[in-house]
């Protein structure tokens, strides 16, 4: 068996997934009435806040909590999340 990279070039990265889970209490409908950024999608059956900062960085934003952050490298996952974060805190949301 030849080994994995001399069948392939090496892989580039172009996006990286992480999740996680907020900590606050957030109504979704809030969001969407106050978050100029945000707006309304659904996906895998659920209606949630897609929250976008550039074209492939953004954060879906789950009634449950649960938050899945999209970007193009590990470094701008954070700033998605500082920017989801002001972005709150601007619209009220946050104390």
């Amino acid at each position: 068996m030849p080994r994995l990279f001399n069948v392939f070039d090496m892989p580039e990265v172009k996006s990286v997934r992480a999740t996680t889970n907020i900590r606050m209490n957030v109504e979704l409908k809030k969001i969407l009435k106050n978050a100029p950024r945000a707006r309304k999608i659904r996906t895998a059956g659920k209606k949630v806040v897609k929250f976008e900062i550039n074209k492939g960085e953004y954060l879906l934003f789950f009634p449950s909590g649960y938050v899945q952050i999209h970007a193009p490298n590990e470094g701008r996952i954070r700033e998605v999340l500082k920017a989801f974060r002001n972005e709150l805190y601007e619209c009220g949301l946050l104390k």
